[in-house]
């Protein structure tokens, strides 16, 4: 029988146990901590994990070197409901502790983890990468991925349960909650199995049977056709810059929802990962700068004829794109070139929205010095060419898992790397541009990193790191319930 103690409390207020510190890696693995147990937690309660990763036997090259105040071993780490399959991802952070930074040391991490759904939980994770290499700056190359299987006991369980039945994260509430208008809902994915109402308002499923539901807000299926008017009415004049992760998305949204609409459609290769060769006639996905009108009935389509630059005709709203790949200058484009020629709202109108997707080619193929130069040039540009009254969305780079690129790219992202170059994205803008904008998070690693482990490794088979259609539909609702439901 269980024990009904109550938990230990935060983890600032746990002692550490000081012989973690003199373990070594030939005595043990890389294990899971959590202090206190047994106990039982509330929903809406949080359990204090700890990892501790031993010292190497074995001293490796100072080649490698972590971006400040981020951790020398890259740590990947979910709690997994037994019952639900529910994947909540534990955030780590270093113990403030100057063993933590000295690179032949034992290093502990630790997080206060919220767990909301009622089940049993127990720990999953690996180390992906110690000595700072999920960090190939320059001139540095990506390092094989070899993760190590953390060690968990199988005491390591946290039952959680709604002690007063009243929890308002139960599903039975769900169509209570407030409908969703933040871009980055907290949530989780839920096993069709376990919805206990109709899902036909909810968005669609993924390839496994898991639709997304936030925990504070309810997310309503929003037609594409839905979409386009609210743009018609709202948003007359969206610029967008971004990849191919982008195109993937306005694929969606010009087509209304019909680009890898089917069952037959979803599993091809253009659906799963990569579409670059896929014949499609809305706009060109080879031109570096499109203008595609849009209206609720026939979807997205370029402008025939003349046709006025800064606005869409009569009954039509106006998404100009800009494909990019990041701030890389990888192909010899110069990315300020849509900036310099004239102030952009002069040539391209004054957009009600600019959705800004950077990270995955800089990541890749920047340095994190270059990209913070090439950045402030582009918050300038921001600045200098967009009015207020222009809200600005920073949509995330895709989430990378479980993999290193050994192809002859050499791309150097990993899930830390990508994860650093995000915030410092949201960083920057909201310091330099939050006073002038509305600035929001469109975050969608969020959403592919609470998937289950299983289903985040599925996305190995794609070098381009593309997410799957299924996913991209589930991030566009999170985009259209944001723009149009609030």
């Amino acid at each position: 029988m269980l024990s009904t103690q109550r938990p230990p409390g935060k983890c600032q207020d746990i002692p550490i146990p000081p012989w973690f510190w003199d373990v070594a890696s030939r005595e043990t693995p890389a294990f899971v901590d959590i202090p206190g147990l047994p106990f039982k937690l509330d929903v809406g309660e949080t359990v204090c994990i700890r990892v501790v990763v031993p010292k190497a036997v074995k001293k490796r090259p100072l080649l490698f070197v972590p971006f400040p105040g981020m951790p020398m071993d890259s740590v990947v780490l979910d709690l997994v409901g037994n019952n639900t399959g529910i994947s909540v991802p534990v955030e780590l952070k270093l113990v403030n502790d100057a063993r933590n930074y000295m690179r032949y040391s034992t290093h502990i991490y630790e997080a206060d983890v919220l767990l909301r759904d009622v089940d049993t939980y127990h720990p999953e994770g690996y180390v992906e990468f110690r000595d700072a290499q999920w960090n190939p700056e320059d001139p540095q190359e990506p390092q094989p991925y070899v993760p190590e299987k953390l060690y968990v006991s199988y005491l390591l369980e946290i039952p959680v349960v709604d002690k007063h039945g009243k929890s308002p994260y139960s599903l039975n509430n769900y169509l209570q909650l407030p409908q969703c208008n933040v871009s980055n809902p907290e949530g989780r994915w839920v096993s069709i199995d376990d919805i206990p109402f109709n899902t036909r308002k909810l968005p669609l499923p993924d390839n496994n049977n898991r639709i997304w539901m936030p925990y504070d807000c309810r997310l309503k299926r929003v037609s594409y056709k839905k979409f386009a008017k609210c743009l018609l009415e709202r948003y007359p004049n969206m610029h967008v810059f971004g990849d191919s992760n982008t195109r993937r998305y306005l694929k969606k949204i010009t087509t209304l929802g019909a680009w890898c609409g089917t069952t037959e459609e979803r599993n091809t290769a253009g659906c799963i990962c990569e579409d670059y060769v896929d014949p499609f006639d809305r706009f060109s996905i080879h031109a570096r700068s499109s203008f595609i009108d849009m209206d609720p009935l026939n979807g997205g389509h370029i402008p025939s004829g003349e046709f006025s630059m800064t606005s869409a005709p009569a009954n039509k709203s106006r998404i100009f794109f800009r494909k990019w790949e990041g701030l890389t200058e990888r192909f010899s484009l110069d990315w300020q070139d849509v900036f310099k020629a004239n102030n952009i709202e002069t040539v391209h109108g004054h957009p009600q929205v600019a959705i800004f997707s950077l990270t995955n080619w800089d990541a890749a193929f920047s340095s994190r010095a270059i990209f913070l130069r090439d950045l402030t040039l582009l918050l300038d540009h921001i600045e200098h060419g967009y009015s207020m009254g222009t809200e600005i969305i920073i949509r995330t780079g895709q989430y990378y898992c479980c993999r290193s690129d050994s192809s002859n790219w050499k791309r150097k992202y990993s899930r830390l790397r990508n994860k650093s170059f995000d915030q410092q994205v949201i960083d920057e803008f909201k310091r330099r541009l939050g006073a002038k904008y509305k600035i929001s998070i469109w975050d969608v690693s969020a959403i592919s990193e609470n998937l289950p482990y299983e289903a985040r490794k599925q996305a190995v088979v794609c070098a381009s790191n593309h997410a799957r259609s299924e996913i991209v539909e589930t991030e566009n609702q999170v985009l259209f319930n944001y723009l149009c439901m609030n």
